[in-house]
């Protein structure tokens, strides 16, 4: 009889018994029968045959003899005991044959106890098996608001389709977001050919992952693979061999570093205005850039489009040969990583990629060539390879809201939004604040066109609302006079206010002033291994507001003073008391932080409508919402189509330094 493996054990269950009693943790095996005593059952179901996951299995059923076992399964009682007698002849019965009968157990909230066979475990581990196979039943709870219990159900989803039970993710939404990245489908239910084929991947990627020091980081392996998922892509990682995954994972160690601080986010709202320091540096060694600029769509149809290359030929006329640019139209998002890499190979180490949807492409590109500058169009993003840029588009609509509310004859504003998206909601109640400042009568009736079947002309011309604030700007090819604050007159022809300005060019002329100036590098070290997003306004220049000659005198000299307090950052709109359309309110004081303006997702109480789910979306816009949408899985940056790079979850840090218009 092999007594001295159960010593062995023995000694593990006396340190995990010390540990536990040191951090005031109950030392025994838990017992889910006393925490099913506090729970609402919704349903038991038998699973039959199943192997279960050693790292899963959190306890025993009932209390029986949990106090034999430490809370790790190792045993307690003496050696001499009849205890350990009977765990040192199963371990070499074990041994020689394997577990010959399988355990019985239960499973809830992803985590198994044994009813039968707390001994096999036991021996199990010490032989550092992965699994043990088990008849098991599982225990459904009622389902409730509780993070615990909501991150169960998605899993109960995903165990439906996929039988695979063995993955531990940390945020809400990550089942979801694997389904997305590894079939981009999440009703796909996998046959046997898939699941080996993950599990496979998913191994491979585990060891490599660990051994270079994963354990250590404050984020679960599953976690990890989405992360990775992420930048590489399933097709290439389930054909990847382990020297591939361990030159991969080295490549992006700081992403997951990045995931396990929780994402944070560093917001540049300003560029570094001194480049004074960097200029004799400069000089020695100077280094040429060229930029490249990627588009979805042609500028002839996209006002999205159409904005941007103003920017770059603005860039053209302010660096001349300095800095060459080009531009690449009508990229989808399946052909984003061969286009980039084209032109990286054609010479250009700054990359502007201006669709939200491009970042997976971007992060992949950027990990695989580190010295060139990739940069995507887009808010929240949690990157530490890629940088973020958007303009505070909300200054820009308050001081539009300001002057709707003095021209609002009957107090009634219309107000059509493109993308519930991060950015728009703090651009829509902007404006509602900036209407009620100057009318505080004033009332936003507000419409999507990415709805199914909406129509927002036609609603307002149902409720009789004339002053209306649309898209930014059109594209060049359309002839419609309905973009920014206009007033639609009794013969359908809009007359025009004003339109918010969105200077690119200014914008990118500060970045890669940066680049060239040596400050690009400051930055990321004065973000302090946090994600770097550019999110400049009128401070910057890169925001402002053009309006007629036809608004009477006092209300230009309104908006010139609501334009320089805004530039100097004497007045943040989102300050006082607000109140919101649910019923709810906050004192935000001098103003509300960058972050919380960023990330708004509630309507103010003047505002008539609400913020729509994916659901109501059109189809045609569905990828893009996901990938930037306010409501998205709390995992979340793009996986395909979002992923777990970003998200609601992301904890932005200002360091100082709306809605996308028409794309």
């Amino acid at each position: 009889m092999n007594i001295d493996e159960y010593i062995k054990a023995k000694k593990a269950g006396e340190k995990e018994y010390d540990y536990c009693v040191s951090k005031g943790i109950h030392p025994y095996l838990v017992c889910l029968d006393d925490m099913l005593a506090r729970v609402e059952v919704d349903s038991r179901v038998k699973l039959g045959l199943v192997e279960i996951p050693m790292s899963k299995i959190a306890g025993t059923y009932n209390e029986g003899r949990s106090n034999a076992f430490a809370r790790n399964f190792m045993p307690l009682l003496d050696k001499d005991s009849e205890f350990a007698m009977k765990w040192a002849t199963l371990y070499e019965s074990m041994e020689a044959e394997g577990m010959r009968d399988p355990v019985i157990a239960y499973e809830f909230l992803d985590k198994f106890y044994i009813q039968e066979g707390n001994k096999r475990v036991s021996v199990s581990r010490c032989m550092d098996a992965v699994s043990v196979e088990g008849y098991v039943t599982r225990i459904i709870p009622k389902r409730n608001d509780t993070r615990e219990v909501q991150m169960y159900y998605e899993f109960l989803d995903f165990y439906e389709k996929t039988q695979i039970n063995y993955l531990t993710f940390s945020k809400e939404g990550s089942y979801q977001l694997l389904l997305k990245a590894t079939y981009n489908n999440t009703e796909t239910v996998w046959d046997d050919t898939m699941k080996s084929d993950f599990r496979s991947a998913y191994i491979t990627f585990s060891k490599e992952f660990l051994a270079r020091g994963g354990s250590k980081l404050q984020l679960t392996v599953s976690d990890a693979f989405l992360v990775y998922l992420s930048i590489f892509g399933y097709e290439e990682a389930r054909d990847a061999l382990a020297s591939e995954y361990r030159d991969n994972i080295s490549k992006i160690w700081n992403e997951f570093e990045l995931y396990s601080h929780h994402r944070t986010i560093s917001i540049s709202l300003n560029p570094i205005a001194d480049p004074k320091k960097h200029t004799f540096s400069m000089l020695i060694s100077p280094k040429t850039y060229a930029a490249a600029w990627v588009y979805e769509k042609p500028k002839e149809i996209s006002a999205w489009t159409y904005a941007h290359e103003l920017g770059r030929e603005y860039i053209d006329d302010v660096f001349g040969k300095q800095i060459n640019t080009d531009a690449v139209f009508g990229v989808s998002v399946a052909e984003a990583v061969g286009t980039m890499e084209k032109l990286i190979a054609e010479g250009y180490n700054v990359i502007f990629a201006t669709s939200p949807q491009y970042f997976p492409a971007c992060a992949k590109v950027a990990v695989e060539h580190p010295d060139v500058k990739v940069l995507n169009c887009s808010l929240n993003l949690s990157s530490r390879h890629v940088r973020s840029y958007y303009l505070r588009m909300y200054e820009a609509k308050f001081m539009i809201g300001a002057l709707a509310g003095a021209l609002a004859t009957d107090d009634r504003i219309g107000y059509v939004a493109d993308y519930p998206i991060f950015g728009v909601t703090a651009s829509i109640n902007a404006f509602a604040l900036g209407a009620r400042m100057v009318n505080p009568k004033a009332e936003v009736y507000l419409e999507w066109s990415t709805v199914k079947g909406s129509e927002p002309k036609e609603r307002f011309r149902e409720q009789g609302i004339t002053l209306i604030s649309s898209r930014d700007l059109n594209a060049p090819g359309s002839l419609s006079r309905e973009f920014g604050l206009f007033r639609r007159n009794g013969e359908d022809v809009a007359k025009n206010y004003a339109l918010p300005v969105w200077h690119w060019g200014k914008m990118y002329e500060d970045i890669l002033r940066s680049i060239l100036n040596g400050n690009w590098k400051d930055e990321e070290e004065s973000a302090d291994n946090r994600a770097l997003n550019y999110w400049w306004g009128m401070s910057a220049g890169a925001i402002d507001v053009i309006y007629s000659d036809r608004i009477p005198t006092g209300t230009k000299l309104l908006l010139k003073i609501l334009r320089s307090s805004l530039t100097s950052g004497g007045f943040n709109p989102f300050s006082g008391l607000l109140k919101y359309r649910d019923g709810t309110q906050e004192d935000a004081g001098d103003g509300l932080s960058p972050e919380k303006i960023l990330r708004m997702n509630k309507l103010l109480y003047n505002i008539h409508g609400s913020i729509p789910t994916i659901d109501v979306i059109s189809e045609d816009y569905r990828a893009f919402i996901e990938a930037q949408g306010i409501f998205r899985p709390e995992a979340d940056t793009h996986l395909s189509d979002a992923s777990p790079l970003a998200g609601p979850d992301a904890t932005p840090v200002v360091h100082a330094s709306d809605d996308l218009g028409e794309k």
